[in-house]
This record gives C-alpha cells, sequence and structure tokens, in this order.
C-alpha cells in the first residue's frame, strides 16, 4: 500500500514537473528573442485578430514561465493548471481552426521560440492535447504531497 502511494505520488510530481517544464521552456525561449519574433509568427495564423497580436505577444511567455513556474514548485497548483489548461485549450483551438478550416499549417508553430525547439503542427496537437489532459487531471487532484502547496497546508501553521 505505501509503494502505491510512493508511485502514484512520484508519478503526478513528474507529470507536474514536465508541463511546468514544457511551459517554463517555451515562456523562457521567447522571452529570451526580440518581441518581433513572435508577433511574426502569431501574425501568420489567419484566426488570430491582428488587434490582438501585441498584447498577446507581450504578455504569452510571462504566462507560460510564470505558471509553468508555479507548477513545477507545486504552487497554487489548480489555479496554475486551469490557467495553463486555458492557454493549451487556446493553442489547440487555433492550431486546429487554422489548420482545419483555412487549410493553414505552418512549418512551425512557434511554441518555443524561434531558436528553440522546433515541431511540426501534428506533433504540437499531440502534445498540447497530452499536456491538456495532464493539466485538468491535475487540477482535479486533491493532493499534492511533494509540492510547496502541501508543505505551506500542513506546515505552514506551525509555530
Amino acid at each position: 500500500m505505501i509503494l502505491n502511494s510512493y508511485v502514484r505520488n512520484t508519478f503526478w510530481f513528474v507529470v507536474r514537473f514536465v508541463v511546468g517544464g514544457i511551459f517554463v521552456y517555451a515562456g523562457f525561449a521567447k522571452l529570451n528573442e526580440p518581441i518581433e519574433n513572435l508577433r511574426a509568427v502569431l501574425l501568420a495564423y489567419p484566426v488570430i485578430p491582428d488587434t490582438f497580436v501585441p498584447g498577446t505577444a507581450s504578455v504569452l511567455p510571462w504566462i507560460e514561465f510564470v505558471f509553468g513556474m508555479f507548477l513545477i514548485l507545486g504552487y497554487a497548483i489548480r489555479p496554475s493548471t486551469l490557467v495553463l489548461g486555458a492557454l493549451l485549450a487556446g493553442f489547440l483551438t487555433v492550431l486546429g481552426i487554422s489548420r482545419f478550416v483555412y487549410g493553414f499549417s505552418p512549418e512551425d508553430c512557434g511554441c518555443f521560440g524561434q531558436g528553440g525547439i522546433h515541431l511540426t503542427v501534428s506533433q504540437v496537437l499531440i502534445l498540447d492535447s497530452l499536456c491538456l489532459l495532464a493539466a485538468v487531471n491535475l487540477a482535479l487532484k486533491r493532493d499534492h504531497p511533494w509540492s510547496l502547496d502541501h508543505w505551506l497546508e500542513h506546515f505552514g501553521d506551525k509555530e
């Protein structure tokens, strides 16, 4: 029984770390490049209105980085997974509509910046779907024993 609990906790810790790590890497890669790179990528998608591009390009990398770090640390897990899940749902919608409605498939989605990892649209759809599934499960999970949330809840009140 203890081994099952340990394996389960290890599994969810790894899932949290991987999903958070993907977002930290994606945000950090975009933050280290000129903002014009991300603007150009966003402008290429026919489903994104041009008026949303400057604000999105300015805010998106920070949201990815900050909430990805929160997820890695296990801080505000439910809100973090909800924010990242909403981003993933948005990414899947933009990629899906662009590909299947407009027939547009970029060579590189721009997910990890211009100098980072380059994935095809099919690979990104699979990765984002798996991450969304993981984020939903993390948000529904009540206890995350190996997290800052758990530590603060169980040890933060002790004086």
